[in-house]
């Protein structure tokens, strides 16, 4: 098959442009997520077109994978190999069944069934862009989290989590429910199938990540994405600062 790749720029220029999830219609289908198909769109823009150029030519690790969605985009994008780490069976089974099924070189990907901690703590090598995208909300295992990535040697994170409102360093703590696929998933700190999370302020991301050695270097014009998407809804965690996506560059 010949290798993958999205154009990044033709859905800015275009008017009432073909977007992914228009393209690939079966990641709408498996999961219990209930995410609409417009905001998808919209965050694949700021996820994914907004950050072609890291992704082109590397190798990228997506933390909390879920069924492959991020994964399979950022082959589009030019990536060279992805690694999918998620803690559902069946959404990693879907994962490949998927890449199968679109005819994927199995040399191009892995999917890697277990806790996202503790298989960054075992480590996985290196890569060259982290995604780590709507996770932030469903750990408060934060030093686990970050040494990992740390250890990848990634120079490049994106980040895309909700926030908590408010300047100071704050994480808002919640309880998860282990039975929901847009929930955290349960692991050994878990306490009759609830699992305690967190969801941090803009500032607090900010600050953990400088912990870790990363500075934000942008974060996507949520106003310009929807000028140039006017008929694509359903973006108002964004527009509402409840949720944000980043993206940070490592100091070494």
């Amino acid at each position: 098959m010949a290798a993958l790749h999205f154009d990044c720029g033709s859905a800015l220029k275009c008017n009432t442009p073909c977007m992914f999830f228009d393209d690939h219609p079966e990641f709408l289908e498996t999961s219990s997520t209930a995410a609409g198909k417009d905001r998808l769109n919209l965050r694949h823009v700021a996820i994914i077109e907004e950050h072609c150029k890291i992704l082109s030519g590397s190798r990228v690790l997506d933390i909390a994978s879920h069924d492959g969605r991020w994964s399979f985009a950022a082959l589009q994008a030019g990536a060279t190999h992805v690694t999918g780490i998620e803690g559902r069976g069946h959404l990693v089974a879907l994962a490949n069944q998927t890449f199968a099924s679109k005819g994927i070189d199995p040399s191009r990907f892995r999917f890697i069934h277990g806790d996202a901690h503790d298989t960054l703590t075992a480590g996985l090598g290196t890569f060259d862009v982290v995604m780590c995208l709507g996770f932030l909300y469903h750990t408060l295992r934060y030093p686990e989290l970050f040494a990992g990535i740390r250890a990848t040697g990634a120079r490049h994170v994106v980040i895309d989590t909700r926030v908590f409102a408010g300047g100071a360093r704050v994480v808002r703590l919640i309880k998860n429910p282990k039975e929901i696929d847009s929930m955290a998933v349960e692991d050994r700190f878990s306490y009759e199938g609830k699992t305690l999370v967190g969801t941090p302020s803009v500032s607090a991301v900010v600050h953990m990540l400088d912990t870790y050695g990363f500075d934000v270097a942008s974060q996507p014009d949520w106003a310009r994405i929807r000028r140039e998407h006017p008929g694509v809804t359903k973006a108002r965690q964004y527009e509402r600062g409840e949720r944000v996506t980043m993206l940070a560059v490592s100091r070494d």
